[in-house]
Order: structure tokens, then sequence, then C-alpha cells
């Protein structure tokens, strides 16, 4: 599915930068430039495979994708996440660390089956909880990577933007005997300066910036995850480990077994 407010907030941006065009002139081809759009990109993509592993660069444009594709957790999901654990902890009551074994095996959350398969080991709640957050903690850093990128890459395309304006002054001053051949010069310096612009702050920037409340919120989920498990460790009834889960979310959305917050 589609994220209805990053695909709403490009077309909205691209139509205000349409309709302001439109208002000025009927000639769109004096805005488009391959030469500008090469420098600009192409460099930024090359400057960035430059300064990172590939692995981590390639991670970050998928992670620029992701932005306009519905993202899974959100506060009607939480919501669910915490009747699940509830109903879990009735099983773990039923079953002991056979129910963690089963749940590990039964869930394609890698994060649930990693610490599920933990907790059916023996491990005590203060073991899971140190282990836990550490994975917790190595995984959001290591993602990390992938915000930092894309303001690296917001940072990189106006200084870029401004390599193509030099070019085109030099291209003009070379050929300042013939005053006719000053347009493509003219047009290279100030569309490569626009096209650094619109890249940084309409795709890299506000990219940067989703992609990392992204992950915070999953880094939120795992945390609400890892404190019921832990829970359950230590035997907690399905009612205690449902209302201190409940303290984690907003309390306008929390569950309850009635169907009312």
């Amino acid at each position: 599915m589609i994220s209805f407010s990053s695909l709403i907030g490009i077309i909205l941006s691209m139509a205000l930068l349409a309709f302001s065009v439109h208002r000025e002139t009927d000639d769109w081809s004096v805005y488009l430039s391959l030469s500008s759009f090469m420098i600009v990109v192409g460099g930024s993509v090359t400057v960035t495979l430059i300064g990172y592993r590939t692995k981590y660069a390639l991670s970050a444009l998928t992670a620029l994708l992701k932005i306009y594709l519905h993202q899974p957790i959100t506060p009607k999901s939480l919501v669910n996440d915490v009747k699940t654990m509830s109903d879990w902890s009735k099983k773990v009551q039923d079953e002991g660390n056979v129910a963690f074994e089963n749940i590990a095996k039964e869930s394609k959350d890698s994060f649930t089956q990693y610490i599920f398969q933990l907790a059916s080991t023996g491990y005590t709640a203060d073991d899971l909880r140190n282990f836990g957050t550490t994975n917790i903690e190595e995984h959001y850093y290591r993602r990390l990577q992938e915000s930092l990128i894309l303001n690296s890459m917001g940072s990189n395309t106006p200084a870029l933007g401004l390599v193509g304006t030099l070019l085109g002054l030099i291209t003009m001053l070379g050929k300042l005997e013939d005053p006719s051949k000053l347009g493509p010069g003219l047009a290279l310096a100030l569309t490569a300066t626009l096209y650094g612009l619109l890249a940084a702050r309409f795709f890299f920037l506000p990219g940067a910036a989703k992609a990392k409340q992204i992950l915070s919120i999953e880094r939120f989920r795992h945390y609400l995850i890892l404190e019921g498990v832990t829970l359950m460790a230590e035997r907690r009834p399905a009612m205690y480990v449902q209302d201190r889960l409940n303290s984690f979310l907003d309390r306008r959305s929390q569950y309850s077994p009635t169907g009312k917050s």
C-alpha cells in the first residue's frame, strides 16, 4: 500500500511548483536540463558511493523509496500488539517455557522470534532485558545510517548545484565574443542550482527525517514487546501485562478487553 501522507506531500509540492512556473511562462523546456540533472543527482549518488560502503548507500536509497509505502506500525497495530501479548501471557501461564518456543516458531516478526526464542531457554527476566535492549539499540543505530546518509545527500546536492553553476559560468565566459551562444551556459548555471535545492528540500532531507521517524517507531514497538516478554518470564498475570503495556500507549488509544479505552 501507498503512504498517502508522503504521496500527497510530494504531489502538492510538485503541483505548487508547476503552478508557479505556468504563471510565468508556457515554455517548460527552459527548466529542463539533462546536464544539470546528471551533475546534481548523478553526482550525489557517486559522492555517496565514495563516502559510504555500497550496501549502506543502497540501503539508504531503498529507505528513501520506502517512505512512500504504507507503514505497518500504527496506533491501532500497537493496541493489537498489547492484546496479543496479553493473550500470549495466558498461554505462558498455562504451558510454561514451551509456549515461548511455540510463539517464536509461529511469529513472522524477526525481533519477536529472537526474544521469544531466548525466553524459551529459561533466561531470567533481567537477562532477557539486557539481551533485548542491546539487540534493539544495535539494530536502531545500524539502521540509523540510512537517515544519516540521506542527510548527507541532502547537504551534497546544493553544493553540487553550485558546481553546475560554476561550470555554466565558465562556459559563458568562454563564449563572450558570441552573445548568441551564452544561453546554454546560463541555463546550466541556473538549473543546476535549482535542481540541487529541489533535490535537497523535497526529497533527501524530508526522506531522512521520515526514515528516522519510522525507525524510532519500530524501536518503540520492540521495547513494548521486550517489556511484555520480561513480564511473562516473571510469570506476571495477563491483567498485569495488559496494564503495564497499556502504559506505553497514548491514553486515548489503549487496549481494553471490553473494546473501550
